[in-house]
């Protein structure tokens, strides 16, 4: 076994040697993001437990190979000392940054550190360069970082073929500690990689477009088309930042954003660029993530805040240097040494409405008071800003009801199928496993939404297309009669609630104008297939709730003080019953069966707003010469799963009664 390695594995006695004691007497909790499922996996030894991986990773690799014993002394001692930049107790780091150590940039740093009483330049060189090969290939770098290496070869400080099996075994190493997979998936790219350095084939032109191709493993082709349409000098500002700065936490913490907020993040950086040499975002990466349900997530609250405050900046706005101030929210940069540090300042008011937010995610009456004040603050709305948490377990959720979205499947005519508002792109999923030659596309407003599915679409190689456009103007997106099958699965009520027509919300027309958008665009014999809430027949019967659990009841007074659709009010029979119209009743118990988190966006949504026989009515009055060929409802599954624990539901004679249909599947055909 590998001497630092036994070191390590019995280390409250092996005290005795610098690197160790940086490693394992640190107060400083590092870490990449990416590298973590759960922030509560982070502690003060996190580095040291890294480096101990690696020197197993390296010994199990001698146990396996010949390796002669210089190669594994060169990465011996890179491994032991590559990381203590990120470490050490408070007396070594003061005195670190009092010498002006690069300790941003921890491969410097730890280079500088070793040299303190070390001399041996090639192990100082593959300190200071190692982990350039994965930067580089994340688009991080370019090429020519690792000119030092060549260096070690053209001045015979070491021969070709030692430096290319040292840097192979190297990189195996540090990227294997992390994820085995990752390195078979990235073994034979490090091996070119290192034939180009090993030969000095380290001067190479690289396009913005190609840049950020490896910056984003994922990148959309109207993320790519966005960027062929930049300006030339956006083009050119953006070729000084890649030109000249290292990037550190680029794709751990930028790759939540989409393309055109990452520019803009740039070119705020190019504002304030002065011949530096690195540019970090590992504050930024910090203090976007915090754990929800033990698992690590971006932090919803400020990531919000910034699509917001970035949304608001053009690029010319930026070009310009012309931005008016948030009192909320600004950029910051700082330097340090030759490193510019880039995050975001947030004011005081901004800062404790985000961590009362996030304290009072797990208190029910906090939360919606949190929210709200959060939406009000920042102004987001709905279509572009969903569940914050809540919105992960929702479309879970919406994904999970699959089986009875399943039915819209019997209904799918022609080639061409427009989902609109796809949310997390399950139905489309579902049309494309069971039709895989149908042309499929979705229609969204949300760029958040769009990001995301065009994500999961080259995550998961899938055919549909995803457009951006507002439903209710869909003719200007898709020319008359081209498409054969339009869904509005769960979106009409949603459509009806958030959007303003004709200067107000819960307004009819706004379904009739959706209607007759998408009856332009349908072709003939063409179908419209809507899935969405009702209310129930007759519409002046009363129903009785108990609340199982008394205090309940104080949920109901806040909700129909809350209720943005229509004024909903119970008369109280006593300690725990109360009496509402049925269809009364049935709007607060959706959303009482949604939850606390979901209270906030719920109490705007009116998920019932005809009864069948009146969308029916509605429909036929609207688009001429259309055909109804289904008109049916159903009980959705899970609400009577989730009611009965909490509530019994009677008729006014106390009778136990069912609850009655929530959904419809109304199909139009096109004469």
């Amino acid at each position: 076994m590998l001497k630092s390695l036994k070191q390590m594995n019995d280390v409250k006695n092996n005290l005795n040697e610098d690197w160790i004691i940086y490693l394992y007497k640190t107060k400083e909790k590092n870490y990449n993001v990416n590298n973590v499922k759960s922030l509560n996996e982070i502690n003060n030894h996190s580095v040291f437990n890294y480096v101990k991986r690696t020197l197993e990773v390296l010994n199990k690799i001698i146990e396996e190979e010949n390796i002669s014993n210089d190669v594994i002394y060169y990465v011996e001692e890179t491994l032991k000392w590559c990381e203590v930049a990120k470490t050490g107790r408070k007396s070594d780091i003061k005195n670190w940054k009092k010498k002006k150590y690069d300790l941003l940039c921890h491969n410097i740093g730890s280079a500088q550190i070793y040299l303190e009483d070390n001399d041996d330049e090639i192990i100082y060189t593959l300190i200071k360069t190692h982990g350039l090969v994965g930067q580089y290939l994340k688009g991080e770098v370019n090429l020519n970082k690792n000119n030092e290496l060549f260096e070690l070869i053209k001045n015979k400080k070491i021969a070709k073929n030692k430096l290319k099996e040292i840097l192979i075994i190297l990189n195996r190493t540090i990227i294997e500690a992390i994820s085995k997979e990752l390195y078979d998936k990235l073994k034979s790219d490090i091996l070119e990689v290192i034939e180009k350095i090993i030969n000095g084939n380290l001067e190479e032109n690289v396009s913005i477009i190609a840049r950020f191709k490896k910056l984003n493993k994922n990148l959309s082709l109207e993320e790519l088309d966005y960027i062929k349409k930049l300006d030339i000098k956006v083009i050119d500002n953006l070729q000084v930042i890649f030109d000249n700065l290292e990037l550190w936490y680029y794709d751990s913490a930028l790759n939540d954003f989409n393309i055109e907020e990452q520019i803009k993040i740039l070119l705020f950086v190019y504002n304030k660029f002065d011949n530096y040499k690195h540019l970090t975002f590992e504050n930024l990466m910090h203090d976007l993530y915090l754990d929800y349900k033990n698992k690590k997530e971006i932090n919803i609250y400020k990531k919000r805040i910034i699509e917001n405050y970035l949304k608001e900046i053009s690029i010319l706005n930026i070009i310009d240097n012309n931005i008016n101030p948030n009192p909320h929210i600004s950029y910051n940069i700082r330097i340090n040494n030759q490193t510019m540090i880039f995050d975001f300042k947030f004011s005081i008011q901004a800062k404790k409405l985000i961590e009362f937010c996030e304290v009072a995610n797990t208190s029910n009456s906090l939360y919606q008071k949190a929210t709200y004040i959060l939406y009000d603050l920042f102004g987001f709305r709905r279509d572009a800003y969903d569940r914050f948490y809540n919105e992960i377990d929702y479309l879970n959720t919406m994904n999970n009801s699959l089986k009875e979205k399943a039915i819209i499947l019997d209904y799918i005519v022609g080639n061409n199928v427009l989902d609109v508002g796809p949310g997390g792109g399950a139905l489309m999923d579902l049309i494309e496993k069971t039709a895989p030659n149908l042309n499929i596309l979705g229609i969204d407003l949300a760029q958040n939404v769009i990001d995301k599915l065009n994500k999961k679409k080259i995550e998961e190689q899938h055919n549909w297309n995803i457009v951006k456009g507002d439903a209710l103007r869909l003719s200007e997106y898709f020319e008359e009669n081209s498409i054969d099958t339009i869904i509005y699965s769960s979106i009409i009520h949603e459509l009806y609630s958030y959007i303003e027509f004709e200067g107000k919300k819960f307004n009819k027309n706004t379904i009739k104008k959706s209607l007759q958008e998408a009856y332009k665009v349908l072709s003939k014999k063409g179908r419209i297939i809507i899935r969405d809430g009702i209310m129930t027949n007759p519409i002046n019967q009363y129903r009785l709730i108990e609340f199982k659990n008394t205090a309940d009841l104080e949920i109901l007074t806040r909700y129909c003080n809350d209720f943005k659709g229509r004024k909903i009010t119970y008369e109280q029979i006593n300690d725990n019953t109360v009496k509402m119209l049925v269809n009364d009743a049935m709007e607060f118990l959706y959303t009482y069966t949604w939850g606390e988190q979901s209270y906030p966006l719920e109490v705007k949504e009116q998920f019932g707003y005809f009864t069948i026989d009146e969308y029916v009515n509605f429909i036929k009055d609207n688009l001429p010469n259309c055909k109804i060929i289904v008109s049916k409802s159903f009980l959705q599954k899970g609400y009577e799963e989730n009611l009965l624990p909490k509530i019994n539901i009677y008729d006014e004679n106390k009778n136990v009664v069912k609850l009655p249909d929530s959904t419809s599947i109304i199909v139009i055909e096109k004469e």
